[in-house]
C-alpha cells in the first residue's frame, strides 16, 4: 500500500477534536459519547455508559490482554516489543518518539485499548522502550 504524508495545521483548541476524529477513523474505536465532538478532549466518561473498544481496532489484541491480566495484579509493565508481539502489527514511530502519545485521554483509540481493559499508563520510559500500567483506584 502506498503511503501519503500528509501535514495538517489546526488551531491549538481544535487538536482534540482532530485527534478524536483520526482516531476513530484509522482504529475503529466506538466513541460512546458522539455528542461531545466539537468540545476537545474528554479525560473522563461522564455518563454510566462504559468505553468501548471496537474488535475491529488495530488496538484490539492490546485491549483483550489487558483485560485477561489477573484482576490481582495492580502494576503491569510491557515492552514496546511485547506490546507489538500482542498487537501482531508495529507501534507507530509517534508512540515511539512521543510520551503524549501514551496518555490517557479517551478520544485516542490507543488509550482507549487499555482504559477499557481497566488500565492507565502510570509511566513511559521511551529509552528503555517500556510502559507501565496500573489499575486507577
Amino acid at each position: 500500500m502506498a503511503l501519503t504524508e500528509v501535514i495538517v495545521l489546526i488551531p491549538e483548541e481544535r487538536v482534540g477534536d482532530f485527534y478524536r476524529v483520526v482516531g476513530a477513523w484509522m482504529g475503529g474505536a466506538n466513541l460512546v459519547d458522539e455528542s461531545n465532538v466539537g468540545r476537545g478532549r474528554r479525560r473522563n466518561n461522564p455518563s454510566s455508559t462504559p468505553l468501548v473498544l471496537s474488535n475491529s481496532s488495530r488496538y484490539y489484541p492490546l485491549h483483550r490482554h489487558l483485560a485477561n491480566v489477573s484482576k490481582d495484579t495492580k502494576s503491569y509493565e510491557m515492552s514496546f516489543d511485547e506490546i507489538t508481539t500482542v498487537m501482531g502489527d508495529r507501534l507507530p514511530k509517534s508512540a515511539e518518539d512521543h510520551r503524549a502519545w501514551w496518555a490517557n485521554t479517551e478520544s485516542h483509540s490507543q488509550a482507549l485499548a487499555w482504559i477499557s481493559a481497566g488500565w492507565k499508563v502510570d509511566g513511559v520510559d521511551l529509552v528503555g522502550r517500556l510502559i507501565h500500567f496500573t489499575r486507577p483506584k
